[in-house]
Formats: structure tokens, sequence, C-alpha cells
């Protein structure tokens, strides 16, 4: 049986009272606009109530006293949630000025631009160095043209000459939400900068944390590459093992992905008990002496947290880390661990130092995976289970694949949009090799013999070629992966409370909540089935934002259409911006895809009548739909016809042609710098 066993005596796990309250005060604050001075004057009077509980202690009943920390608990979290999240004032944000920045993660080459996270220390004015009050992290995008040569990294500091703006919601239906993903990392503004507006003013810190961190990773891939001989499959071990997954090309990640299997890729509780469990091995001598005991569980604690270091601090290798630091501890003191408390207590440790964690998907997977397993896998086992060799570890490790997958299934749907089927299947393909991988990894890192390193990278190889092979099979089954799901982050919360309801039920064999549970879960479904069903009748025009560039999408279940100036549907720009759209309504290898010119006209017509016209030079048409671009002149007889003008037109020439059409009462949509246009037939 497991050793974590289901425990809901909320009273023996403080932590989980104190969890809930705070990751409601992070997720306030994240949401919701909230003033410092809200938050000031909220613990003052927090403050002054402390004194009045103190004296009546006695008289006071314990939901006002648990009411009372709930609400400490939340105030704390909001706090230090603001507080990660800095304002520029408006007027520091009207005009251009020169700002002194730190390079504050690695530059990442695009291609037309390089991306890099900055940290704003603050600004030069009439020669003079003006420091903010708050340390201000932007987005800098820095656009690559012949006269940049590349000399700045992490850790540098540079003067940038620049306007900064709030960062872009997503502009298309269901597209990737990049600046929502930057907010979650503490970025709200951004600055674009040319090869001429900045220069580096300070080379990186050889101290810097950052700097440290992303060096010796970089080493430690190094010699994956050195001594494992394909490139890819050097980058997928270093990927497994310290979780640097820079180098790994987008094949490799769809097959774990539609595998079931993409957990192995990102460092967690699995990497670390292995580690755990060889550094224990290798000290097993000591615990043995009385007095050496102790000193060997302080050699695990810090062999764990030079293995998170090396793996770059990420959220699941931390929460990892921390709780088997908690087990460690635990073992010195020789004190029982309850499993949901250490969990929610590491949690707390974690958003304590970084609120913000609590949006990264990382951290939530992690935390629901392991949730799962300390949970849902006791109630299999009592279901059935062997004490059998062999028999009881392939339970537990089936146990345990369903268990994560449960526990993680709505949360990845919200995400990724897709089910991997047999991801039972891919798990207990990689349940050894991945340990072997592993353990290969650290004696890559640690062995100073060549000899030995070459012995263990042509194996490392061998184990790593014919994994990927078998999950390649795996791929290729029919229905090795259900895609489509979009659910509303409502959805997703919904359905996590009905399996926490299914839980609970059966954990405490309760009747009513069980039967509530199961009809809700039915209802549920109903819902989703019903959504299916209409999108399956649907017809529809989408009119894309694609900035100077076009993509249109003429949808008539079962064929889609997308007519666009780009040169494949499988172009970047049209990855992040419509494939999650279009796979609601068809699969990428079905849509009909034409590629237009971007210098002529054209017409598409739909049962003979003229549907849309794309107006790249001056046209006189009747469609129902023109798309008005560079700025060209229009003769349009229809006048129920709808003018749209996307990001190819100047504002001059959008705020004269908006002007004439209000004139005649025309109808039109102003695409530039806005939400894709969408019509529902």
């Amino acid at each position: 049986m497991s050793t974590f066993d289901f425990k809901l005596n909320v009273s023996k796990a403080p932590c989980i009272k104190a969890l809930v309250p705070f990751c409601l005060g992070i997720a306030i604050a994240y949401f919701l606009p909230i003033e410092q001075v809200v938050v000031h004057y909220g613990f003052i009077y927090l403050a002054g109530l402390l004194p009045i509980l103190f004296i009546v202690r006695n008289r006071v009943k314990s939901f006002v006293l648990s009411a009372y920390l709930f609400l400490c608990f939340l105030m704390f979290a909001i706090q230090l949630t603001v507080n990660c999240l800095p304002t520029l004032d408006e007027e520091l944000r009207d005009s251009e000025h020169v700002w002194v920045a730190l390079i504050d993660e690695s530059p990442l080459e695009r291609d037309k631009i390089y991306r890099m996270t900055l940290k704003l220390i603050g600004r030069q004015e009439d020669k003079e160095f003006k420091e903010l009050n708050q340390k201000v992290l932007v987005q800098g995008l820095l656009w690559k043209d012949s006269s940049l040569s590349v000399s700045f990294g992490l850790g540098d500091t540079l003067l940038i000459r620049g306007k900064i703006t709030e960062t872009t919601p997503a502009r298309n239906p269901y597209a990737f939400d990049y600046s929502a993903y930057l907010k979650s990392q503490a970025v709200q503004y951004q600055i674009w900068f040319t090869a001429k507006s900045f220069r580096t003013i300070a080379g990186n810190k050889e101290n810097y944390l950052p700097l440290l961190i992303e060096n010796n990773r970089q080493l430690l891939n190094d010699r994956f590459h050195q001594y494992i001989p394909e490139q890819s499959y050097a980058a997928l071990a270093s990927a497994i093992t310290i979780g640097y997954r820079a180098e790994l090309s987008a094949e490799l990640m769809q097959t774990f992905s539609k595998t079931g299997t993409i957990h192995i890729l990102s460092v967690s509780g699995m990497h670390v008990a292995i580690v755990c469990a060889v550094i224990t091995f290798l000290l097993s001598p000591l615990r043995f002496v009385r007095r050496t005991r102790l000193l060997s569980i302080w050699i695990s604690l810090a062999c764990i947290w030079l293995f998170a270091v090396c793996c770059g601090l990420g959220p699941a290798v931390l929460r990892a880390t921390l709780m088997f630091s908690l087990y460690l501890l635990s073992l010195s003191l020789r004190r029982d661990l309850i499993g949901l408390n250490s969990l929610a207590g590491s949690a707390l440790i974690l958003l304590s130092i970084n609120p913000l964690m609590l949006l990264d998907m990382g951290f939530q997977l992690s935390y629901l995976a392991v949730f799962g397993i300390m949970t849902i896998m006791p109630i299999l086992q009592r279901m059935y289970y062997s004490y059998k060799f062999g028999i009881s570890q392939t339970l537990d490790l089936f146990y345990m694949s369903i268990a994560a997958q449960v526990s993680t299934t709505s949360l990845a749907l919200f995400y990724f949009h897709q089910f991997p089927t047999y991801f039972l299947l891919g798990n207990f393909i990689m349940a050894i090799p991945s340990s072997i991988i592993m353990i290969g990894g650290i004696i890559l890192m640690l062995c100073p013999f060549d000899v030995v390193n070459e012995l263990v990278g042509i194996i490392l190889q061998k184990t790593l070629g014919y994994s990927y092979i078998a999950l390649q099979q795996v791929e290729a089954l029919p229905f090795s992966s259900i895609q489509g799901f979009y659910w509303s982050w409502q959805e997703m919360i919904l359905m996590h409370i009905i399996l926490l309801g299914l839980l609970i039920a059966f954990r405490f064999k309760e009747k009513r909540l069980l039967w509530v549970s199961v009809l809700s879960l039915f209802l549920f479904i109903a819902y989703e089935f019903r959504k299916e069903v209409v999108l399956k009748s649907y017809e529809g025009l989408r009119f894309y934002q694609l900035g100077r560039e076009f993509a249109i999408a003429m949808i008539e279940r079962p064929a889609v259409y997308v007519y666009s100036s780009a040169d494949s549907l499988s172009q970047k720009n049209l990855q992040f911006s419509i494939h999650n759209d279009l796979t609601r309504f068809s699969t990428l290898e079905e849509v009909i895809f034409v590629k237009l010119p971007k210098d002529s006209n054209r017409v598409i017509l739909k049962e003979g009548v003229e549907m849309i016209a794309i107006c790249n030079k001056a046209c006189t048409t009747d469609a129902a739909f023109v798309l008005l671009r560079n700025n060209i002149a229009l003769t349009n007889a229809n006048t129920q016809s709808v003018i749209i003008l996307d990001g190819s037109n100047s504002w001059s020439f959008i705020n004269e042609k908006t002007t004439e059409l209000d004139a005649l009462g025309r109808r039109y949509y102003i695409l530039k710098e806005n939400f894709a246009y969408v019509w529902d037939i």
C-alpha cells in the first residue's frame, strides 16, 4: 500500500486552513484592481481588532477567531501580490524616455526580434539618473537589423530610449493570451526599441544569481551533448534530467504531449525522488551510526537543493524539493509528517516567496498531480490490491498514473485543449527508461572519467532511442489524442468542484453527496455535448487580427476554408493566432488553406455570389464584406456591405475613412489593434 493516507481531518492540517484564504487573496489582487491604500487600511483595522480579540478571547466563539485568521491570511496575500505587480505612473508612459534597465532573463532570438525580460531601475533625465521607487519588470522587444551586433546578455545593464506601453491582450478568439502569461511573470509593460536606440553601459555581474544558474545549466547541458552522439537525444536527456527544454524540437514535444508523458520533461517529484534515493543509498553507511545519522540527513538536504538549482528552480522542482526537505526534517526531528499538510505547507512557503507562482501552469499541474496521488490512489488501492512481487509495483504505477491524470485532466484540457487517450500505456512504457535516463544523467553530470561517461552516453542513447520509437508507435495509434476541448475557466473550476465532491463522497461514503456529484457530472457532460452539437452545424466568418498580414476563415461545417497572405497554415504567426480557433471546427489536416497575394485584389464567392472582397489596390465591388488594405480607394455600390480596415492601413487614412463612412451611415469595423471580426450566420 502507499505510504500516503487520505486524511481530510483539517484540524490536523492547519496549513490547508491557511492556504485557502491565501490563494483567494492572490486571485483577488491579480484579477481585480486593488489600491495600495485599501490594503494599508485593511491591515490597520485587522491590527486594531487583535487587542480586542485577545481581551475577550474566552467569550469569542471559535468561528469568529477562524474568520479573523481567514481575513489576516487574505490581506497578507493581497499585500504580497500587489507588491509583486508594481505599476508605472501614466506620466512616465505618456512620452519617450531614456531608461536604465537590467536584462533579467536571457534574450530569445525570434524571426525578426530579440525578446527579453528587463528590470527597469530608473531613467536618465537632463544627464541625471532618477531611480524608480519600485523596480518594474517589462518585456524588451528589440528589432533585428543589419546594424545590430549581439553584444548583450543576462545581467547586462542597458540604456534604452523608448516608450513604455501596456502589453496587448490576445486579439483572436481562443488564441494564446501572451499578455496574461506575462502578467503571471510580473510583467505588465513592454518597450520596443532598435539597434540605434540602446547601448550597453555595464557588463554582466559575475555574482548575479540568475546568470550563475543559467551558466551552470548550460555547462551541464554541454556535457550531455559531449557524451551522447545523437544531438536530438542529448537534448532529450538534458530535458529529462535537468529540465533544459530549449533545444527540444516541436515534433518531439508533440509526441510526448499526445502520449500523456510530457510531465517527464518537467523536473518534478519523480526526479527529486530518484536523486534523493541515490543520495540515501550512497550515505546509507552513515545512517547506522547514531552520531552521523543527522549528518546524512543534512547532506541529503544540501544535495537535493543543489539539484534544484541545476534544474533552474522551476515551480515543479521547488515543490518537490521543498516537500522532500520537510520529509527529511521530520526524520531529523522524529515527527510524523501528514501528507496533505506538508503539501499545503510547501505551497504556502513558495507562494509567500512569490505569490504569482499560483498562476504558473507548472505549479498548478504539479500540486494537483500530487494531491490526486495522495487522495485518489489510496481509494483505488482499497478496491483491489496484491502484495505479490511485480504485481504490486505494476498496480502502484497503474494507480498513480490514473490518480494524477484524473486530478489534472480538467486543468490540462483548459491549457492544452487535448486529451491523451493512451496515457496509461505511455507512462507504462516510460516508467523504467525514465529512471535509467535520470540515473545515467546524474552520472554524466558528476563523473570525471571520460571512459565511464562515454559508456553511459551510449547506454542513454540506446534507451532514449527505443523509448522514443515506442512512444511514436503509441502516437500513431487511432484516436491517440482527442482534440478540440475549449473550456472556460468557469467550466474548469466547476469540473474540479464536481471531482472533489466525488472524492469526498467515496472517501466518507456519503450517498447524498455522491448522487449530487454524479448528477452534476451528467449535467456538465450534457452541457458540453450540447456545445459540440451546436458547433457541428456552425457557419460563420472570421477576419483575424494579424497586423499587416491577413487571414480569413470561412466556416461551413464540416468544411473550413482559410484565405491568407501567409505562406502556409504552419506559419508561426498563424499557429499562435488562429490554430486554436480552427481546431474547434476541424482538424488542421482537413482545413483547406488558400494562399492569396498581397498586391492584387481577390473576390471570394459563396454559391456564386460575391461574399468577400480583398482590396489591395483600388477596387469596385458589391461583396457583403470588404477587407480594405494599404490605404486604397474603394467604390462600393452595396450600402449593406461591411467595410473592414486592417493593420496595413495608416491611422490617418482610417480616421479619414471612418469619418466618411459615418457620414454615409455605413457599417465598418476597425481591425487594426482591435479584436478579430467574428460574424455568425
